[in-house]
């Protein structure tokens, strides 16, 4: 039931920039969709989840789920994490960021971390003309703040297939 309300809480947050239209979505409106859950593997979740391997066990069971996400957008809910894939432009977050919305260096071109209600890390990177965006089960007894590393390496592995 949890991956369901965090995807709901994510999709809420973002709706409004996930339904530009293609002028305003600039060059990643141009571009072909790529489908988050090729991204999103066992494997990575696997190397990269903050929750307990009992807790990683059960959520990786629940069947991958992608959807599309804005003019040429794509989100995948597996494993704990949501990935979005040019789900809204860099324009469109820079709207919508607010001081919450610490910037982290040496991830991508531009890259934000933040809390989101101590439910869930998020973490948004601008990188090769895509925006990536990572939403992370903050598993019970840990705060964002402690699972921000996994949600950084798990970009960091993502990054090099935006290309």
């Amino acid at each position: 039931m949890r991956p369901i309300l965090v995807s709901l809480l994510v999709i809420s947050s973002f709706a409004p920039y996930w339904t530009a239209s293609s002028s305003q979505r600039g060059a990643a409106g141009g571009t072909s969709a790529i489908h988050a859950c090729s991204l999103l593997t066992k494997d990575l979740l696997t190397e990269h989840t903050p929750l307990s391997k009992p807790s990683f066990d059960l959520v990786i069971q629940i069947p991958a789920s992608e959807d599309a996400a804005g003019q040429s957008g794509s989100e995948c809910t597996y494993g704990g994490v949501t990935l979005t894939i040019d789900a809204f432009t860099a324009e469109a977050f820079e709207k919508a960021r607010t001081p919450a919305w610490m910037p982290i260096s040496g991830v991508g071109d531009a890259a934000y971390f933040r809390d989101n209600g101590g439910r869930f890390a998020e973490l948004y990177v601008r990188s090769n003309g895509h925006g990536l965006g990572i939403q992370m089960d903050v598993p019970t007894g840990r705060t964002s703040a402690s699972i921000q590393p996994n949600a950084i390496a798990l970009a960091k592995a993502i990054l090099p297939k935006l290309k």
